[in-house]
């Protein structure tokens, strides 16, 4: 395997990335999409303390079965990323940015890889993008693969985690109707930090409540409803950040468009083997090699 820098500059943030090839010429290549939260090139969570380093487990596997990769790091502390002209990184706090960033390194990587198929593959909300950049005119691709792609929107997603860690016969009244606000444009209510069902996005930044809503404003399902390259919908049974029954609801939505599903029951939302009975914290936190079975049935299906 071969690995050189794909760092690029995108509306004023110096973002790292990373190309993996195969020694050797590769049949295929994957821009691979990361998802929510801070993460490096690797797929890691410097902030969180957290090194599951899903993007480089899948990169490095991709190579060996004789697939090139390009990987990139999210903005954000601890990242990597560097601003270099504060003026044009403005343009970042729209979560449409993620389609363009995903566009210039889909530009790189077929400069790079030249003359294969390409794929583009999103992990978790990466999956939401990957959908919306595969769903534009004038992007051609090979196809698409949504990588433990959630098939609900986010504050839905929320709330289902919010439910789980308070008890499944919690009274969601209070968050419901903060939702209804947030989604309505008037943000939270003005008590929403002394009610601890809402304390985690309470005490977020006006900025950070205002991304989530732009994120929440996109439906995973009509999103992938508009790519009409054939899909692959790759989910974990023990995922406890996107439930397995929503790749059923991402594929529903296909609508008869080519579409395949591949099931892992024993893997998270990283792709590691998780024992049962983990929390979603404690599964979070493992660290071990993403398990190489999704890469074989990725390859496969890329043919």
């Amino acid at each position: 395997m071969i690995e050189t820098d794909a760092t690029l500059e995108v509306d004023g943030v110096r973002i790292p990335g990373r190309i993996a090839r195969p020694d050797g010429a590769a049949r295929a290549a994957v821009l691979l999409l990361p998802g929510s939260l801070f993460s490096d090139v690797d797929g890691d969570y410097p902030t969180w303390n957290a090194h599951p380093h899903t993007l480089r487990d899948l990169a490095h596997q991709f190579a060996a079965r004789g697939i090139a990769s390009m990987r990139q790091a999210k903005i954000g502390p601890g990242t990597g990323s560097e601003t270099v002209d504060a003026e044009k990184a403005k343009a970042h706090q729209r979560f449409v940015s993620r389609v363009v960033v995903a566009r210039a390194a889909l530009e790189h990587l077929r400069a790079e890889a030249p003359d294969v198929p390409i794929f583009v593959a999103g992990h978790s909300e990466g999956a939401v993008v990957a959908s919306l950049l595969g769903a534009e005119p004038d992007v051609q691709l090979d196809g698409v693969i949504s990588l433990s792609g959630p098939a609900l929107r986010l504050l839905d997603i929320m709330r289902g985690q919010t439910r789980a860690m308070m008890g499944g016969n919690t009274d969601m009244t209070v968050f419901d109707s903060a939702v209804e606000s947030i989604r309505s444009g008037k943000g939270l209510p003005k008590d929403a930090k002394e009610n601890p069902m809402l304390a985690g996005i309470a005490n977020m930044p006006p900025q950070a409540i205002d991304f989530i809503a732009q994120i929440d404003a996109v439906d995973p399902c009509a999103a992938i409803a508009q790519v009409k390259a054939r899909m692959l919908l790759v989910q974990g049974g023990r995922d406890q950040s996107v439930t397995p029954e929503q790749v059923d609801q991402l594929a529903a939505a296909r609508a008869g468009l080519p579409t395949e599903i591949a099931r892992f029951p024993e893997l998270q939302h990283m792709y590691k083997r998780a024992p049962e009975g983990l929390n979603q914290m404690q599964s979070f936190m493992l660290s071990d090699e993403s398990d190489s079975a999704v890469v074989d049935a990725i390859a496969a299906w890329i043919g």
